[in-house]
């Protein structure tokens, strides 16, 4: 159902699909001899596309703005090679780094790396290839198959997975925030590389346990193709005060995370005020050391805040978009700009990392200016650019 150039999206959700493919498992799906459910194609396609390319593949239905799929296309491929190469580099930076001078920040960024790096692959092994598929598919094959897909372990595993990247991300930044206040507020007992390596483990097995969320409670979660997305998303209808409360547990699960980084951050930025102040007082060598680690504190815990305005800023559409479909009436460009938004987060870490890190800085430069100045230096040193003065 549409109004006007939007879509109802709580009459689009995998609800309806489900009951549909569960009463007909194992049954030919058929559909509609008039069909009307792709209107939310208008992102790439018009309202007619139903009518005029039933049976007519996409990609050359007449009423669709190819251009517009294979820019979409290109948009998404660049941001994936983006994301793999920006977080290889991060994780061989780490490896090169020596262990005695390996820090428990350093295994924390390396891990958020991973998890970048694998949201990557997620966009080279989910998106591209439904996008490819999609566009090759008729509006009544598109029909069947997405009923087919619904609730299938494809869909299943692969929204998890979505969500996963989303959690975990938020999760190693709130154990970057406690260790950054653990650093200064108990001094003497710092952050071990052992001790933090076990909390990453209990990290990413809460990101999981908070991603299979959904799972849990298949009679009110269903996870779907969402086929102007190319993703497949978990989707809940909202007709109950048991979905609706099964549905706030699930953005419990991403909000007091949320709230206790923001917490934890700003109690670090007043203890380093204080250590500040402190030291200011006393002009003592002892002083003046504890100023140079409250300096270090200072620029670690300004990345930490960025990286975090960085992933707030990657999830507001999302919380936009969810907000304005209790209303019933969001556009389908929403849904795509809010699920892949979301994952963006995984391209701006390297950012934030070139532009306050010193030591990963030094790395590009070793990895990139490095060979290109000795190459310099040979071509100039070269038998072929010395001049001979001919001896008469």
């Amino acid at each position: 159902m549409t109004q006007g150039n939007k879509v109802i999206f709580r009459d689009f959700t995998a609800t309806e699909t489900l009951k549909t493919s569960k009463n007909t498992k194992g049954a030919e799906i058929i559909p509609p001899q008039n069909l009307t459910w792709t209107n939310n194609w208008n992102t790439f396609c018009s309202f007619e596309t139903d009518q005029v390319c039933a049976d007519i593949p996409l990609n050359q239905c007449p009423t669709c703005r190819h251009y517009s799929f294979w820019l979409f296309f290109t948009l998404i491929f660049l941001l994936a090679v983006w994301i793999l190469l920006a977080n290889s580099f991060v994780i061989a930076y780490i490896i090169k780094r020596k262990k005695s001078f390996r820090t428990s920040l350093d295994l924390l960024k390396g891990s958020l790396a991973v998890t970048d790096l694998l949201t990557g692959f997620l966009l080279f092994t989910t998106a591209l290839p439904n996008i490819a598929w999609t566009t090759r598919l008729t509006s009544r094959q598109l029909y069947v198959e997405t009923r087919k897909l619904a609730d299938t372990p494809v869909a299943i595993v692969s929204a998890t997975l979505y969500l996963l990247f989303i959690y975990s991300t938020l999760y190693h930044l709130v154990l970057m925030s406690y260790n950054r206040f653990a650093a200064i507020k108990w001094p003497l007992a710092p952050q071990t590389v052992k001790k933090t390596k076990i909390n990453l483990l209990l990290l990413w097995l809460l990101a999981l346990a908070a991603a299979s969320y959904p799972a849990w409670f298949p009679e009110s979660f269903h996870f779907h193709y969402m086929y102007f997305t190319f993703l497949f998303l978990p989707n809940i209808s909202l007709h109950t005060s048991v979905e609706l409360g099964q549905a706030v547990g699930l953005f419990i699960l991403l909000a007091l995370p949320y709230l206790a980084m923001s917490g934890i951050t700003s109690a670090t930025a007043i203890l380093i005020l204080r250590a500040n102040q402190k030291a200011r007082q006393h002009l003592s060598e002892s002083s003046r050391a504890q100023e140079q680690i409250i300096r270090r504190e200072k620029a670690v815990l300004r990345t930490v805040t960025i990286m975090k305005l960085g992933f707030t800023l990657t999830q507001v559409p999302t919380i936009i978009v969810l907000g304005l479909s209790f209303d019933g009436i969001v556009h389908p460009i929403a849904f795509i700009f809010m699920s892949y938004c979301a994952l963006c987060n995984s391209a701006i870490n390297v950012l934030i990392y070139r532009a306050n890190d010193q030591d990963f800085k030094n790395f590009l430069t070793e990895v990139f200016e490095k060979p290109f100045r000795r190459r310099l230096t040979m071509r100039s040193s070269s038998p072929s650019n010395t001049r001979v003065t001919p001896v008469v």
